[in-house]
């Protein structure tokens, strides 16, 4: 998935690649390698001819009146071919004149940098001085393309100044990647700026990281693309290497790393227009997500060609050349210190999505709605849920309001003030059981499970099987009027408060294993079910293991056709992954990793770098599924985005865990804090392991997502 959301985005992005595509920077790039230059490239020219040096300016200048979204986009895919020169530092400055320059100052400056003319840099100097106007650089300042450049813009302090080419001077610097080659910048002295911007250091600092990260992304793409071609096509050991589970997971990661990198960038890009708090937050963690991602997806892409991927002549090591000279320029490791700074003074990224105007008529039901169960007597709130379709509003009529991503998000908001009943794997057994039951199944079960009175489990694992949901052994034989089960099930959330099971049975002991399965709705109570709670490492006995001994489930309890319970089964399960996806962020962590740090920062715990790896992931996270609701707003189709969040969500919910357990280390003796702390710790060993481990998932995104042959049947 790129940046680009939106149909002008998309449009805009197809236009870069149907370029790449024809002029090759790529190849011009590698011959930098060979011959660098402080020329600028070919295709130079056409970067102003299409807009893309201006997409982001005003129209008054000569710009496309867009933002910082448009070029981030135009960044992302110029990045993914490495392209040479100096569009970024150029695309940069200008953006910095545009938002802090004076009036005159952008009418000076700003067409030149639109129609190709001219060229900027950006440079932050620790050590210059600003006093009025004159400027002095006595210590060098590195700078990207500075020798390319008519006009430096230079960070002192809190300001900006801009300088002219001539009154700067200019060495060369030892550069990693020759596409872009970096300088030494001095003054001879005092000089007097072409124009000073005032306060305008932090904001060029969070331009300069958004673009950044986004070009990050495009890297990130293209090498994952390298890699994975390569894994399908290379063979050793008479198969191809990506079926190879090793592989396969290296890979997986370097998709999870393009998706979080991704979506990152894209929430920086979208935090320009906000308050410079925001902004500069989320531009923080866009660099810290995306440009070591940039490099370890540029590793592992030479790791995954093995030799070949070593060789001068291959292109992976230009984009570990491009992604290792972003971390250089752009320093993550200032950015963490950023996030640290801006968590411990309590600043926390908020973000929304703009509606259409179709969600007015949805909110004013909604707020219609509310008045009326707030009236209305407390025993009578979940009837009316039930009854309007707002307890699973998303669910098809009768039993929802068929409610598409507007409405669902209006309501969002809007029922947040209400006590909405929670399902739980009770949603996911429901939503199965109208796509696949009979209508006397839906009489009998579904308002009665709505309103609570039937409460539902998964009946799917069993012992030994572990993540494989076809490992079935619980087997049934059929009689007058219905079928003997014998078997037993595992890990079932909810048994003990369970009245019925949806359970996974073989019918049909010599189809193959994912044939001759029925599905069916058992009855908690009946004669022959036994549950046993399994205690856990917390000391809470959530699930259980279920015995299944001569239990006689009628006919009118199978769900779907007998022999064809995998594919629902296939249903519900998918019903648990965009579940679990969505709401997976930090589960089992019972408290603020936030607050935690706040309480302890000053006792210089050493754990500033963690906190900010932590929030970062969090907000990668958010912005990802805030990605997915842009995305169904749009009316597009499910990407590989809840894959990711599903895996990395439950992971991070681990990573936060650990460090609470760390960081409690610096709480009083006695605080009621550690408690939590404590049992989130164990708490959440559990979530990598439920629908789905973390393993499995992986092989899953290696095979399904990035289409890697699966892993031969072993002899």
């Amino acid at each position: 998935m790129s940046i680009a959301l939106s149909e002008d985005q998309r449009a805009l992005a197809q236009s870069v690649r149907s370029y790449i595509s024809r002029a090759d920077p790529l190849a011009e790039a590698r011959e930098s390698l060979d011959n660098p230059t402080h020329e600028l490239p070919s295709g130079w020219s056409t970067f102003a001819e299409l807009g893309w040096l201006g997409v982001h300016l005003p129209e008054e200048y000569g710009g496309a009146g867009f933002g910082l979204p448009e070029l981030s986009v135009v960044v992302e895919e110029l990045g993914s071919a490495v392209t040479p020169g100096p569009l970024l530092p150029t695309v940069w400055a200008s953006a910095v004149i545009a938002a802090a320059g004076a009036t005159e100052q952008q009418a000076e400056l700003l067409p030149g940098l639109i129609d190709g003319t001219a060229v900027a840099a950006v440079g932050i100097a620790a050590t210059a001085t600003l006093s009025g106007v004159s400027v002095e650089i006595a210590e060098p300042v590195e700078v990207l393309c500075a020798a390319m450049a008519d006009i430096l813009l230079v960070a002192i302090g809190e300001d900006v100044v801009v300088l002219r080419r001539e009154q700067v001077q200019i060495t060369g610097a030892p550069t990693l990647d020759p596409t872009r080659p970096l300088s030494a910048v001095t003054t001879n002295g005092s000089v007097d700026a072409v124009a000073v911007l005032p306060g305008a250091s932090a904001n060029a600092v969070s331009i300069g990281r958004t673009l950044a990260a986004a070009e990050a992304a495009g890297v990130i793409t293209a090498a994952t693309n390298l890699a994975v071609e390569y894994a399908k096509a290379r063979f050793a050991f008479g198969r191809a290497i990506g079926s190879f589970q090793s592989v396969k997971h290296i890979l997986a990661n370097m998709l999870v790393d393009r998706e979080m990198s991704t979506a990152a960038a894209w929430d920086a890009a979208q935090a320009a227009s906000d308050n410079k708090d925001q902004s500069a937050l989320a531009a923080a963690v866009a660099v810290v997500t995306a440009l070591p991602a940039a490099m370890r997806v540029a590793q592992k892409c030479i790791q995954v060609h093995g030799g070949i991927g070593y060789t001068w002549e291959h292109d992976a090591h230009l984009y570990l050349r491009r992604a290792g000279a972003l971390n250089a320029s752009f320093s993550p490791v200032v950015a963490r210190a950023d996030i640290a700074d801006a968590t411990a003074a309590g600043i926390r990224r908020e973000s929304s999505i703009e509606l259409p105007a179709e969600a007015d008529e949805y909110r004013t039901q909604a707020r219609a709605f509310v008045k009326e169960a707030v009236a209305a007597p407390a025993d009578q709130l979940r009837r009316l849920l039930v009854d309007s379709g707002y307890a699973v509003p998303h669910w098809p009529k009768p039993w929802g309001r068929g409610a598409g991503a507007v409405e669902q998000l209006v309501l969002e908001e809007e029922l947040s003030a209400l006590e909405l009943p929670q399902y739980g794997i009770g949603e996911w057994v429901l939503l199965t059981v109208v796509g696949h039951g009979t209508a006397e199944q839906h009489e009998r079960f579904v308002d009665a499970s709505l309103m609570g009175t039937v409460k539902w489990c998964q009946l799917f694992s069993e012992p030994g099987a572990g993540s494989d949901a076809a490992g079935i052994t619980t087997r049934a034989r059929h009689v007058d009027g219905g079928w003997i089960v014998n078997g037993q099930k595992t890990w079932t959330s909810g048994g003990v408060t369970s009245t019925h099971g949806m359970a996974t049975v073989r019918t049909d002991p010599e189809a193959r294993k994912h044939k001759g399965i029925t599905m069916m709705l058992i009855d908690m109570s009946a004669p022959g079910v036994q549950v046993r709670p399994i205690k856990q490492i917390t000391g809470d006995s959530h699930f259980s293991e279920v015995f299944l001994d001569d239990v006689f489930v009628p006919d009118a309890d199978v769900l779907g056709e007998v022999n064809g319970g995998w594919g629902v089964a296939r249903s519900a399960l998918g019903n648990e992954r965009v579940t679990i996806g969505r709401e997976r962020l930090g589960l089992g962590v019972t408290y603020s990793i936030h607050d935690l740090f706040t309480v302890v920062r000053e006792q210089n715990s050493g754990m500033d770098d963690t906190v900010a790896d932590l929030v970062a992931e969090d907000l990668a996270l958010r912005a990802l599924t805030t990605r997915i609701a842009e995305l169904a707003v749009l009316g597009a189709g499910p990407g590989p985005e809840g894959a990711v969040l599903k895996l990395v969500g439950s992971e991070h919910g681990q990573r936060l865990a650990d460090a609470g357990l760390l960081l409690s280390g610096f709480l009083p003796a006695g605080s009621e804090l550690k408690m939590p702390v404590h049992h989130s710790f164990l708490e959440v060993r559990f979530q990598t392991i439920a629908g789905g481990t973390s393993e499995i998932l992986r092989n899953q995104i290696g095979e399904l997502i990035l289409g890697l042959p699966r892993e031969p049947a072993l002899a």
